[in-house]
C-alpha cells in the first residue's frame, strides 16, 4: 500500500506542514480474544457472520470463530485497498487505479465493476452508513460522504488525526486509526465535525503496530492490521457502545 521509501519521505517533507497535535485523552481496549491473522491487512469488514479481509491481491473470508479462511476471492484490482458491504453489494477502493469497485457475489464468484473514482490519489479507508459511503483520503485528515447513485461528494470533514486508515461506522460516528500516529490504537470520529476526544489503545500496542482494519459485529469490535498476528477481538468502550447499531 505504502512503500517504506515514500513513506518516510512524505514523512520527512511533510512533518512540518502539520498542525499541531491535538490534545486527547487515553483508554486501554480490553482485548476478549484472538484469532490468527495473516499479518497484513489493507481492510476488515463484518458481513452476514463472517469477517471480510482485504489484501493487495486477495479477499478473504473469515470465520470469526478460529480465524479459519472460509473461502478466497480474487481482487476486484491490481492492488485492493479497504472494503464494505452495503445493500448486497461487496465495494472496495484500489490503490493501483484509484477506482472505486462494487462487486455482486453470484455463487463462489465476484463480478466487480468500476463505479467510481476516488476523491483523492490512493484512498485508504471504506465504509458506509446504510445509504451514502465514506471514504478516506492519502495522507489525509480529510473524510468524504459520497452518493451511491453517481458517486458524488455530499459533504467532508476534517479529522482530527492525520493519515486516517480503515474506516467503521457505529450508527452515528466513524471510527479509524492511523498510519503515523499513536501506533494500536484507534480514534472515534465525530461524522459531523471530525473531532476526536479519546485514543482508544491496545494493551500491548506494539502487538499491532499499524492498525489497518476495524468492523463492528454489532456487539464488539475486531481490529487487525500490519505486521500484525492476530486479529483481536474488543470490546467497544463504554462511551461508545449505545451508538453501536448492527449493518
Amino acid at each position: 500500500m505504502k512503500p517504506t521509501a515514500i513513506v518516510f519521505l512524505f514523512l520527512g517533507l511533510s512533518a512540518l506542514a502539520q498542525p499541531p497535535a491535538v490534545s486527547m485523552a487515553k483508554e486501554k481496549l480490553q482485548v476478549l480474544r484472538t484469532i490468527p491473522h495473516s499479518g497484513y491487512s489493507e481492510g476488515l469488514d463484518f458481513h452476514e457472520g463472517f469477517l471480510w479481509h482485504s489484501l493487495p491481491k486477495e479477499i478473504l473470508k473469515i470465520s470469526p470463530k478460529d480465524g479459519s479462511i472460509v473461502a478466497r476471492f480474487p481482487p476486484a484490482t491490481e492492488y485492493n485497498e479497504s472494503l464494505t458491504w452495503l445493500n448486497g453489494f461487496l465495494y472496495i477502493v484500489s490503490y493501483s487505479d484509484n477506482g472505486i469497485y462494487r462487486g455482486k457475489l453470484t455463487g463462489d464468484k465476484f463480478q466487480f465493476e468500476r463505479v467510481g473514482t476516488t476523491p483523492e490519489v490512493h484512498a485508504w479507508g471504506i465504509t458506509h452508513n446504510g445509504r451514502d459511503l465514506f471514504l478516506t483520503g492519502n495522507y489525509s485528515r480529510v473524510i468524504y460522504r459520497m452518493e451511491t447513485k453517481d458517486f458524488s461528494i455530499k459533504s467532508t470533514i476534517t479529522a482530527d488525526v492525520t493519515d486516517v486508515e480503515d474506516l467503521a461506522f457505529d450508527g452515528k460516528d466513524l471510527w479509524s486509526s492511523s498510519f503515523t500516529e499513536h501506533r494500536g490504537s484507534i480514534y472515534r470520529i465525530e461524522s459531523k465535525t471530525g473531532k476526536v476526544a479519546t485514543i482508544y489503545e491496545l494493551p500491548d500496542p506494539d502487538s499491532c503496530p499499524v492498525i489497518d482494519g476495524i468492523a463492528i459485529d454489532g456487539k464488539t469490535f475486531w481490529l487487525t492490521g500490519k505486521n500484525c498476528p492476530s486479529i483481536f477481538n474488543v470490546k467497544i468502550p463504554s462511551a461508545a457502545a449505545r451508538a453501536i447499531t448492527k449493518k
